[in-house]
């Protein structure tokens, strides 16, 4: 944790009631104030009601604020980093989610703390499990099959087989690729379903904590992919890790093994992945991100470029697809929420800012 020891003596303001979504609080004269500049997208109200140590004006940035209430602002939470040019007095960027783009970092001028939030542990690690389970179990083809082979009151009758066995995860190998908060919150939801839990990271202990067999760092990867049933892929996206999954690492993984992406969908070689699919290289992938990030939401448009990626990964029989919704859960959402006015209430009152991702630099 960081504390802003820099930072001036700030006076507590009362706010008289809240702002209509999307519109933000007037600034007040005279005096020192708590004023965050935040994005239009912010729950304002939301945020506002998870504050418990300071009282703060909210300025939305969509109309950008004349310069006069910029140079009041003391914290951003997640404005456009090109509205930062503006808020000279302010020392805290706030984020209300884990993953970012790592050259944001560059770009963010260096009298700000930046920090995120961890308020998608619980929900991303169960998506795992889930999709570990239902690449397993199958439940949905099950009951399909099931409903189409009975129930019938003319010929030809019931037409129903037994299935074939399906697998457990009890004795299944799990490796994660980037262990952290999300790792962790994997790796002992896996070791609960008896899996062997084996992760990487960037600079391990000496010695693994449990429930993890081994970790190691990045040089074991290629050990990782070869031993584990189901590889997550859960490092942020950086320089040195965007297509760190390619050609060459996919051929360590067996042609049973399942790769799940809940990271940054660069991480992994775009083109690498699809022919290890299409060819059958692997077993299969379940992917929550991808390489051309949201562009689905654009409504109307078509060709490639409008895709979640360059190629049809929609035709393959071996990927599961979600829309980068890992994360969207109720609990989450609200979570990110208490995280982010927790650190405005630490910056107010002087106190360590948790979860910050980068140091300012100018002190």
């Amino acid at each position: 944790m960081v504390t802003p020891t820099s930072l001036p003596t700030l006076v507590l303001i009362i706010l008289g009631g809240y702002p209509e979504k999307g519109k933000g609080f007037s600034l007040k004269k005279g005096g020192d104030r708590n004023v965050a500049l935040v994005s239009s997208f912010v729950d304002v109200e939301l945020l506002e009601g998870f504050l418990n140590a300071s009282e703060w004006e909210f300025v939305v940035d969509n109309p950008l604020p004349d310069p006069a209430i910029l140079s009041s602002v003391s914290a951003v939470v997640e404005s456009s980093i090109s509205n930062l040019r503006y808020t000279k007095n302010a020392t805290l960027y706030q984020y209300l989610y884990t993953g970012f783009n790592d050259s944001d970092l560059n770009t963010i001028p260096p009298h700000f703390y930046v920090a995120n939030v961890h308020q998608s542990e619980i929900s991303i690690a169960e998506y795992v499990i889930s999709a570990a389970l239902h690449w397993n179990i199958n439940i949905p083809k099950m009951d399909s099959e099931f409903r189409g082979c009975t129930w019938r009151s003319s010929p030809p009758g019931n037409t129903c087989h037994r299935l074939g066995p399906h697998k457990e995860l009890n004795g299944q190998t799990i490796g994660i690729i980037g262990y952290g908060h999300i790792g962790e919150g994997i790796a002992i939801r896996a070791a609960a379903f008896g899996m062997k839990v084996v992760a990487t990271t960037l600079h391990p202990p000496a010695t693994p904590p449990s429930p993890l067999q081994w970790l190691k760092d990045d040089s074991a990867n290629p050990e990782l992919m070869s031993v584990s049933d189901f590889v997550v892929i859960a490092c942020p996206l950086t320089s040195s890790t965007q297509g760190l999954v390619n050609t060459t690492l996919l051929k360590h993984m067996s042609q049973t093994a399942v790769i799940i992406n809940i990271a940054r969908g660069p991480i992994i070689e775009e083109l690498a992945l699809y022919n290890a699919l299409k060819n059958k290289q692997i077993g299969g992938a379940v992917l929550d991100v991808w390489w051309h990030s949201l562009a689905w939401y654009n409504t109307g448009r078509t060709g490639p470029a409008s895709w979640p990626s360059a190629y049809r990964f929609d035709k393959l029989d071996n990927v599961i697809m979600t829309p980068h919704s890992s994360s969207l859960t109720a609990q989450a959402h609200l979570e990110a929420y208490r995280e982010g006015a927790a650190n405005l209430d630490a910056l107010a009152t002087g106190r360590s800012l948790d979860n910050v991702v980068r140091n300012r630099t100018d002190v």
